[in-house]
């Protein structure tokens, strides 16, 4: 929840201060957007997540990210999106400093709690969380292959107005590819490509003392 977006102004906003039709950072030059609705949301409640400390390779600046381990977020080398578990410290990741992406480096990793989670959907499947570009998409690889799962969601928003910010459980469209890849990981197949669920696995510098 303490998580952070820029809006048009230059100022910051954390997510949980955030609603529908918002304008938020979403990529270099300024690229702004409106948040259309919330995948999922739940303000109550401690959650697990990373604490990924990211230094710009271009200059004195950092933020620290918080981030759940299923997120994905976009890799600067490599420009695809992975989970966020599966960066180690010394990765780069795509960051924005001055206007521009720039090369991130994560310097320290920690697993912390912190208040609910936000999820939320922009037009372009972006969005800059405390200065990182980061998928507004979870728990599958892909992020190309989520983001046209969720024009089926996208063009249902704009046909009824979409529905509350507050709701605990990802929309259909998602829990159906969910499903899907499921049965064909199991099944040994590659009928999507690269696609994966994420395993849960993830490395971390410490434990931060009020986790537990």
């Amino acid at each position: 929840g303490s998580s952070q977006v820029t809006l048009p102004d230059g100022t910051f906003k954390p997510l949980s201060h955030i609603e529908v039709g918002n304008l938020v950072l979403v990529n270099e030059y300024n690229t702004y957007e409106p948040i259309i609705s919330f995948i999922h949301a739940k303000q109550d409640g401690l959650f697990g997540f990373l604490a990924m400390k990211i230094q710009s390779t271009v200059s004195n600046q950092s933020s620290l990210m918080y981030v759940s381990s299923n997120h994905l977020i976009f890799d600067y080398n490599t420009n695809k999106a992975k989970f966020a578990g599966e960066y180690r410290i010394g990765d780069q990741v795509q960051y924005i400093d001055k206007d521009e992406i720039v090369a991130g480096t994560i310097v320290d990793i920690q697993l912390t709690k912190q208040q609910g989670y936000y999820a939320p959907l922009t037009s372009s499947g972006k969005i800059v969380i405390d200065g990182v570009i980061a998928s507004n998409y979870a728990s599958v690889s892909n992020h190309d292959l989520a983001h046209q799962v969720m024009k089926i969601y996208r063009w249902w928003i704009d046909r009824t107005g979409g529905r509350s910010k507050w709701n605990e459980d990802i929309h259909w469209t998602l829990q159906i590819l969910l499903h899907i890849t499921k049965i064909i990981q199991w099944s040994g197949l590659n009928i999507f490509g690269n696609n994966h669920l994420y395993d849960g696995i993830f490395e971390v510098s410490s434990i931060a003392a009020d986790t537990f």
